[in-house]
Order: structure tokens, then sequence, then C-alpha cells
């Protein structure tokens, strides 16, 4: 397969809150792969999932948190770029890096590397904030956001900006 450029997927960097980044791994299974042996498209959605949950958790940010603090997060924009091919049984590794915004968004983009480390697949998403209760959208940034807002800031994610 030939090698695809890369389209530029990256959000504008924020002063004073360097991208939060997690990592998984995945191992490709069967059910995930297509008839030619190769991950099917609309599996990558589910890689990017695993590891934005493990960043959000991180961040105080998790499913619970939001349900918590009566705060819905649908993603709005999904954006993939497939470079390479991924097959059965390979063990992928998976990264979600959260960026931040002053609006009442959340940023993330993704990059799926295979065993050798070569990009295979970069993403990004854009999840707005709604209120749970009536099902409207925030206009400015809830508490659970801005609360995780001061907190990079302060420095306290520190150990995720690797």
């Amino acid at each position: 397969m030939t090698r695809r450029r890369l389209q530029p997927l990256a959000f504008p960097a924020l002063d004073g809150y360097p991208p939060l980044r997690a990592t998984v791994t995945h191992r490709v299974g069967f059910s995930e792969v297509d008839p030619m042996g190769i991950v099917w498209f609309g599996r990558y959605t589910t890689f990017f999932e695993a590891a934005s949950a493990e960043l959000r958790e991180a961040c105080g940010l998790s499913h619970a948190a939001f349900r918590e603090a009566g705060i819905e997060p649908p993603v709005v924009s999904c954006a993939i770029e497939y470079l390479q091919p991924s097959r059965l049984d390979e063990r992928l590794t998976v990264t979600a890096i959260l960026h931040a915004s002053e609006a009442a968004r959340m940023n993330m983009a993704y990059e799926v590397r295979g065993p050798d480390g070569a990009l295979r697949v970069a993403g990004r998403t854009v999840q707005v904030f709604m209120e749970a209760a009536g099902r409207t959208v925030c206009l400015t940034a809830p508490r659970i956001w801005a609360a995780c807002l001061a907190r990079w800031r302060r420095g306290e994610f520190a150990w995720l900006q690797t």
C-alpha cells in the first residue's frame, strides 16, 4: 500500500496548557478485521474511545464524573486519516491527546501506531458539553471542565504531558 500523506488534524495550542496524553495497547481481534484481514475502518473509533477514557479518567472527566455533574459530552465532529492498514493479531499503541479549549468543548486527537512504531491512523474528535436535564448546549464551560482547566493550568497533570 502506498504511504499516504497525513492531513493536518491537530488543534491549535492554548498558551499555558500543554497537551495531555494517555496511551493504551490493543491487540487486533478476529471480529475487528474484514475479509482481507485488515482492521475494518469503523473499529478505530472504539480504539480511540479506550485511550480517551483512560485520559479523561486521569483528569477527573470520566463518564461517571460527567453524569454526576449533570453534563453530557456528545461527539459532534470526528475525522480520521487512514495511513497504513493494521492486521489481525497486531499489537497497536493508541494514544489520546487532549488539547485545552476555553470554549465549552473538548478537543481530542488520536494516534494509532503499529508494532514498528509507524503511524497507522490519526484522528480527532470534538465534544461539546450539554446540560443533561434539558439537553441544552452549554454556552460557557461547565464547572467540571473549568475545574479541569484550573488543575491543568496549575501543572497538576504534568505526568500526562510526556
